[in-house]
């Protein structure tokens, strides 16, 4: 009789709209840093990401629901930064909730910071033109949406 070696079921859940690629994991944990921090570059770091690819995923988000998710807080020092639109807040109730499903049927499975963080990260190549990733399965595209060609 063979054995199954020891195996771990990872799920990734993300949000459409008309088709297009809204949030997923990684962006409910942007969403929630912003919650807590105020500020995009402080939620940006836990996960691993800079400013700029961060403000870029949630441009492509805003774009892709028609509407504004954060919206920024003027201000001088400590008291800039960013602020959830009722949108915002509207997406993390929404995926949080089915993550949440998720999670109590299969386990708290989903991908961890750094798995989030190692997704379109490549390693320098071993041999000529070859990449080898990070992670044993780093997403091969940077805003994790896997139908969306290069």
């Amino acid at each position: 009789m063979t054995a199954l070696p020891a195996v771990t079921v990872k799920t990734k859940v993300w949000l459409e709209h008309d088709g297009q690629f809204v949030v997923g994991d990684g962006g409910l944990k942007l969403l929630l840093g912003i919650l807590e921090h105020g500020s995009l570059l402080a939620a940006a770091r836990p996960i691993g990401s800079s400013y700029r690819p961060a403000w870029e995923y949630l441009r492509r988000a805003e774009a892709a629901l028609g509407m504004p998710l954060t919206t920024p807080r003027p201000g001088k020092g400590s008291s800039r930064g960013s602020a959830l639109t009722e949108a915002g807040r509207l997406v993390i109730e929404r995926l949080a909730a089915i993550r949440n499903k998720i999670d109590d049927a299969v386990g708290p499975l989903g991908p961890t910071a750094a798995d989030v963080a190692a997704r379109g990260k490549r390693r320098k190549s071993t041999k000529r033109g070859t990449a080898q990733s990070d992670s044993p399965r780093a997403s091969r595209y940077r805003d994790g949406d896997w139908r969306r060609a290069r």
